[in-house]
């Protein structure tokens, strides 16, 4: 992976994620997106541990999705993983996930606006060092904002 291609994952729509309508009901594409990004961090030395160590954890204040095609049980598709925003403290971001069809036909793309919690104060706070170095490893987006 080279610096200016996005962190994907891969996964195949599971029965579960169906709605009435067959194809991949509109909570499957934020979870899916979610669980991507986690597994970033994870992939990137920031792990489900680190997080209770801090007492840190993520807030979405804002999320807007943009549906374009759907999803069908057992289609496989990639959702990749790019930042649109950070403040200089790396406490607030914006970040964008892609939801890709096989094809790269784009299904849906999410975009987050949240910050980083210290869970105990229940206050906005900067990440730990692993955890910013990780957000400052992601692609930008062509239009990415310093916050």
């Amino acid at each position: 992976m080279s610096a200016d291609t996005p962190y994907e994952r891969r996964f195949q729509v599971a029965w579960a994620d169906l709605d009435s309508n067959n194809h991949m009901r509109n909570t499957g594409y934020h979870d899916y997106a979610a669980q991507t990004r986690f597994l970033y961090l994870n992939d990137h030395g920031f792990t489900p541990r680190d997080f209770a160590a801090f007492g840190m954890g993520p807030m979405v204040f804002e999320e807007t999705i943009q549906y374009r095609r759907e999803l069908r049980f057992l289609e496989t598709f990639r959702v990749t993983y790019t930042i649109g925003g950070q403040s200089a403290d790396g406490s607030r971001f914006i970040i964008v996930n892609r939801i890709l069809k096989e094809d790269g036909t784009l299904s849906a793309q999410i975009s987050s606006t949240g910050a980083w919690v210290d869970l105990k104060a229940r206050k906005v706070a900067p990440p730990p060092d692993a955890l910013k170095a990780a957000m400052d490893a992601l692609v930008r987006e062509p239009d990415f904002k310093e916050l």
